[in-house]
């Protein structure tokens, strides 16, 4: 063995357990054994999301670098001395991808066959970047061809135009990718720049998950992973400090569309960036969002029975960089009259929603939902990197589940649903 430590965390409820340990360069690694499975899966994340574009530099100044730059930086790791790391992948009979979010960026493959060549590929194509201007441009041109492509999905274009109305300063507001115009603003060196201060080992998680041999694996990292060189000062994120207010109560715009698209959001201030209480605070928001807005939810029947919406209500909610937005929408013949009805039902229906029967029905809902993902390498893997991103362990999440109280959710909904703190944005079907 490399000496390394290895800390071992088990749950005798799930069955499951992961091995971790710190390379000496700061560079975590996780390895879940799953015997018997055929695939292996591997993901490699940084702590660096299209939020996160004021921070420290090494000697302590303040960055402010391009909207868009995390998810540019993405797309240029991929071109390698040997050709685009996708093509090489296939070679090898793998299959991969990659995604930048509001707080993390991963890159990951899933493979049968050849395990050890892809994982060496994972490894080198993330930990050596060769960014070149002609490179650069041509991703520049593909970038702007994809932010133009989502300015063209009704979906999308509602949910950031509900995120615009909701946050007047933070970076929520921004487009993942960024603008047009901000990705004109990259360059090389400013790659570079980033690459440097959220590319380093100690900001970065490796997770593998699958049948393999748990010596061979961390020997193989150790031996394979950079040395790491040092990440000079703190790393310091800087969010700016956002009203408790929306920004706008209302927007709309027009599209080709059959019917109406309509977002109700709300918004959160004061939000920790990590730890226990966020992560309850997500549990609570998402079984109660799910309690009132469901598809066997009351307020649900109501408003289909009267067809106000089509098909489904969707919900959801997202912590990030210290606020947070919960958000319910669907498709609606009646934009005008819809959001009203939506908003006096959810007063209307709290009470009765979260009744202890059904409070306690959801949350062994929630308990089987949990349990049986775990069958899924995929959810293992990136399951375990989001939480430890926020400083916990998905192997806890069962017994805070089973600590939720009905009491506490409807404390927390309240607040969380603040009529007060609303923001609306429709897609109007464009007018002929």
């Amino acid at each position: 063995m490399t000496g390394l430590e290895l800390e071992k965390l088990s749950n005798l409820t799930l069955k499951e357990e992961v091995y971790r340990a710190t390379l000496p360069s700061g560079l975590e690694v996780s390895f879940c054994p799953k015997p018997g499975f055929q695939k292996r899966y591997a993901c490699y994340s940084t702590r660096f999301g299209s939020i996160d574009n004021e921070f420290t530099g090494s000697g302590g100044e303040s960055l402010r670098v391009p909207d868009g730059i995390a998810h540019f930086l993405e797309h240029t790791l991929f071109e390698t001395p040997r050709g685009n790391a996708s093509d090489l992948f296939a070679l090898n009979g793998a299959s991969n991808n990659a995604s930048t979010s509001f707080t993390q960026t991963t890159y990951l493959f899933a493979a049968s066959d050849r395990f050890w060549d892809n994982l060496g590929l994972l490894i080198d194509f993330v930990e050596n970047p060769c960014f070149q201007d002609d490179k650069v441009e041509k991703e520049r041109g593909i970038i702007e061809q994809e932010i133009k492509g989502y300015d063209d999905n009704p979906g999308w274009v509602n949910y950031r135009g509900l995120l615009g109305n909701l946050f007047s300063e933070h970076p929520v507001r921004i487009d993942i990718a960024g603008t047009v115009e901000t990705i004109a603003e990259i360059d090389t060196a400013t790659l570079q720049s980033c690459y440097d201060r959220f590319y380093h080992p100690s900001n970065m998680h490796l997770f593998v998950v699958g049948d393999l041999d748990r010596q061979e694996l961390f020997e193989f990292v150790a031996e394979r992973s950079r040395a790491g060189a040092a990440l000079g000062g703190e790393l310091e994120r800087k969010y700016p400090v956002e009203s408790a207010e929306v920004f706008k109560a209302e927007g709309e715009v027009e599209m080709d569309v059959a019917s109406a698209k309509f977002i109700l959001g709300f918004k959160e201030t004061g939000v920790p960036l990590a730890g226990e209480e966020l992560v309850r605070r997500e549990l609570l928001s998402d079984l109660g969002l799910d309690l009132l807005f469901g598809s066997s939810s009351d307020l649900f029947r109501e408003l289909y029975e009267k067809q106000l919406v089509h098909d489904q209500l969707w919900s959801g909610y997202d912590t990030l960089g210290g606020v947070a937005y919960a958000m319910v929408g669907g498709d609606t013949s009646s934009p005008d009259e819809f959001p009203g009805r939506l908003l006096d039902g959810i007063e209307s229906c709290l009470g009765e929603a979260l009744s202890q029967d059904n409070f306690e029905r959801k949350k062994r809902q929630f308990i089987g939902d949990f349990v049986r993902r775990f069958s899924s390498l995929e959810f293992i893997a990136h399951g375990f990197t989001t939480y430890l991103f926020r400083d916990f362990d998905l192997f806890s999440l069962i017994d805070l589940i089973n600590g939720l109280e009905r009491e506490m959710l409807e404390e927390h909904l309240r607040s969380l649903l603040d009529p007060d703190r609303h923001s609306i944005f429709k897609i109007i079907p464009r007018s002929s």
